[in-house]
């Protein structure tokens, strides 16, 4: 029997622009990143909050889905997940 991790309970995730594109911001293994609805993945410096306009936070499952493409997506998760041995 393996034991399913609980994700980060604090996660979070919001509808926001960045230079005028629409995406999400979150913040993930104490990174604040930007995904682009293009699929982008963008790390976001002091310099870039002035560019950035946060809209409404998403739900929880959209914030575990942003998670889940930053780690490789669901495929590669469910294929590398450490295996217990009895």
């Amino acid at each position: 029997m393996t034991t399913v991790p609980r994700g980060d309970k604090n996660l979070k995730a919001y509808r926001a622009t960045l230079r005028d594109e629409p995406g999400t911001v979150t913040k993930l293994d104490g990174e604040l990143l930007f995904f682009h609805d293009s699929g982008e993945i963008v790390s976001l410096e002091p310099e870039d909050c002035m560019w950035l306009c946060v809209l409404g936070e998403v739900g929880l499952s959209a914030a575990q889905q942003l998670a889940d493409r930053r780690h490789g997506g669901a495929a590669f998760i469910c294929t590398h997940r450490a295996q217990e041995v009895l």
